[in-house]
């Protein structure tokens, strides 16, 4: 008797999780909609705050949950824009990025020295130079070449210059934005999150 009131229990409990993170999924996905320009010399740059969700994730599910939303996030989008190269291009990059942001944010929210608020600084500074360092070297080295070379897409300038002046400063501003925003809404949602756990 009490192994099936386990088992039901774990059941539910998968149930949840499992509706949390396709929820979380989706709302990440409708944020990608949302995204904007900063960075003249590169527009096709662009912010959207579907990391957001994703870290929300991170906090209650771990570091596999929020990988997990960010697949679904990314699949979605491959689902409803279609498989083409240049999609699938721009979105293996986008899941990169956000996998770069996961797993600094899971070290320092997960230290035991410090307060709170160190941990989230920590964080933020940590996930932004993981994000600028590999996506800046992954624009460099694979996605713009390719880009390149499958949408025949001109460089005004050299690609070691796009790089270092369009493609570091966006990373480096993206990471601190959607870190910041994370933190605000986490610190508020605080009593909801840990009972999500």
């Amino acid at each position: 008797m009490a192994s099936q009131e386990v088992s039901i229990v774990v059941k539910v409990f998968n149930v949840h999780r499992t509706v949390g993170m396709a929820l979380l999924g989706a709302i990440a996905f409708v944020l990608m909609f949302v995204e904007f320009p900063i960075i003249p010399i590169a527009p096709f740059l662009k912010i959207d705050f579907s990391d957001v969700p994703v870290l929300l994730g991170l906090v209650i599910y771990g570091p596999w949950g929020a990988v997990g939303i960010t697949f679904l996030k990314c699949l979605i989008h491959a689902l409803v824009y279609g498989m083409s190269i240049p999609e699938l291009i721009g979105i293996s990059s986008s899941f990169i990025a956000s996998c770069t942001l996961i797993f600094p944010f899971n070290w320092a929210l997960n230290r035991r020295h410090g307060s709170q608020r160190s941990n989230y600084i920590i964080g933020i500074l940590l996930a932004t130079l993981s994000l600028t360092v590999i996506e800046s070297l992954l624009d460099w080295l694979v996605v713009l070449p390719l880009y390149m070379t499958v949408l025949g897409m001109k460089l005004t300038i050299s690609l070691p210059t796009l790089v270092m002046a369009g493609v570091v400063p966006f990373n480096l501003i993206k990471g601190i934005l959607i870190g910041v925003v994370f933190w605000l809404i986490a610190s508020r949602m605080q009593g909801w999150l840990a009972k999500q756990k």
